[in-house]
């Protein structure tokens, strides 16, 4: 049964090219969000700089 979990395990990577990344930071994610957030017109550009400007004051 294991062998059959590694082998999907392997498909699995394969059909994503490869390119699995692990290592995505929090601070990444993050930003990403809030870059979203932006662009959907959730908050202004205001709000925007003061949110990152905390968001690097904390890391």
């Amino acid at each position: 049964m294991f062998l059959w979990f590694i082998i999907l395990a392997v498909l699995i990577y394969l059909l994503l090219g490869g390119t699995v990344n692990f290592s995505q930071t929090r601070k990444g994610n993050t930003n990403n969000h809030l870059d979203e957030r932006l662009a959907r017109g959730e908050i202004t550009i205001e709000e925007y700089k003061k949110i990152k400007q905390t968001i690097k004051e904390e890391q």
